[in-house]
């Protein structure tokens, strides 16, 4: 283990007993983070809630950023001190999520915290050699690379199933180095991530090179499904030849980055990554005829889990409907084919679209009336990205509730 990894494992653990007087966190802590031992636990305690606290996102920062749910996470899990249950509750996810998001949360925690002071401390504390600190110019190097790749490209996302299939060809070179086989096992259909294809393409090969190494003269696997509005890629080797798991320091780094994670799992003699990305997995139907709006909401929802579906008329919204399935309608009234009232009084009453939220976004100040008419919100224009992703949060939560 690195010092690194050392540290995030007492990170990690020192949480789970922030406010346990008998609990003594590991002495890495107390050198990384420059407390002096002699003030006791009190003194890591205060800086853990003061790093945590540091981490709260600027107000312009949108709802759904995962900085915002990760300092969420932190503030009401420790500084607050509530349980599992309740801080879900707070955070709208299920407990079972809450659990794979607090390894991450802290993970993010001990890197800020092993930035601001980590190499500096240890050198200057002289508790070990200098070659076996671990280098940090290739961390600063990896964000330059991905914050080029995201600015070059920012509204593209990958097939995931696609991807893996074509990674595979570069993995079985990898993996025949170790005589180890390499397959690709079952992968759900429409799976898409808010990810470059490339930065998921150097992930799986990471990941391949890594488990490779460990289950020697055996097999991996790569599946990829849905879960819980989040996309899981599981890549299984077996059988293990050794005791211990591989390490995942760069690739959680990278994943991170990108807005996922990954957990190493052994079982038997299988060793498993598992690694969640964001899923661009809700649909949101806009009806609008002017395209430089269905652009604005296109460039609204990039880097969240929306999608935008186009129908620039309302006479064919039905069959629309039924090709895309969308999650939410985003109406604008003023359509050149049809009235939108008409329209939304129709979709109110279809079987097809009674039970999808309709958002009433229009220059027509009539916000009564469209509640009247069936619509779950009512938005004027001109509408920010940050109230616009809002209204789709509220939209398919009540869409939610009701089901």
């Amino acid at each position: 283990m690195s010092l690194f990894e050392a540290f995030v494992q007492g990170v990690h653990d020192t949480l789970a007993h922030l406010y346990d007087p008998a609990y003594r966190p590991a002495e890495i802590l107390w050198t990384v983070m420059g407390c002096d031992p002699q003030q006791g636990p009190e003194a890591i305690r205060a800086t853990l809630i003061r790093a945590i606290k540091d981490l709260k996102p600027a107000s312009d920062v949108p709802p759904t950023a995962r900085v915002r749910r990760i300092h969420g996470l932190l503030y009401y899990r420790y500084v607050q001190d509530l349980t599992q249950e309740e801080t879900a509750e707070r955070l709208g996810i299920t407990p079972r999520h809450l659990r794979r998001e607090q390894r991450e949360a802290a993970y993010v925690l001990a890197q800020r915290l092993w930035e601001q002071g980590g190499v500096e401390n240890l050198l200057a504390a002289e508790t070990v050699p200098e070659q076996q600190v671990q280098p940090q110019e290739w961390r600063s190097q990896l964000r330059q690379e991905l914050a080029s790749l995201r600015d070059s490209a920012p509204d593209i996302v990958a097939d995931v199933g696609e991807t893996i299939r074509s990674t595979a060809g570069f993995g079985s070179i990898l993996a025949s180095k170790h005589d180890v086989s390499l397959e690709v096992g079952e992968i759900q259909s429409n799976l898409s991530s808010i990810i470059h294809p490339s930065v998921l393409r150097q992930i799986l090969i990471m990941t391949i090179g890594q488990l490779a190494q460990w289950v020697s003269s055996g097999q991996i696997v790569l599946s990829a499904r849905h879960e819980e509005g989040r996309v899981e890629i599981i890549i299984t080797g077996h059988p293990a030849a050794g005791d211990g798991l591989p390490g995942d320091s760069l690739i959680r780094e990278v994943l991170t980055i990108q807005g996922g994670t990954v957990d190493i799992v052994a079982e038997g003699d299988r060793i498993s990554f598992q690694i969640e990305l964001p899923s661009v997995d809700k649909a949101i139907l806009a009806v609008d005829d002017n395209l430089d709006m269905i652009r604005l909401y296109q460039r609204y929802v990039v880097g969240t889990r929306y999608r935008i579906v186009q129908a620039t008329q309302g006479h064919s919204i039905f069959e629309t409907v039924e090709a895309s399935a969308p999650d939410v309608i985003v109406l604008d009234v003023m359509l050149p084919d049809v009235d939108g009232w008409e329209l939304l009084t129709n979709m109110h009453e279809h079987p097809a679209t009674r039970d999808i939220p309709v958002i009433v976004c229009s220059v027509i100040r009539e916000e009564a009336l469209a509640l009247a008419l069936g619509a779950a919100l009512y938005l004027p224009k001109p509408v920010q990205r940050q109230e616009f992703i809002r209204a789709l949060d509220q939209a398919l939560g009540q869409r939610s509730n009701r089901a």
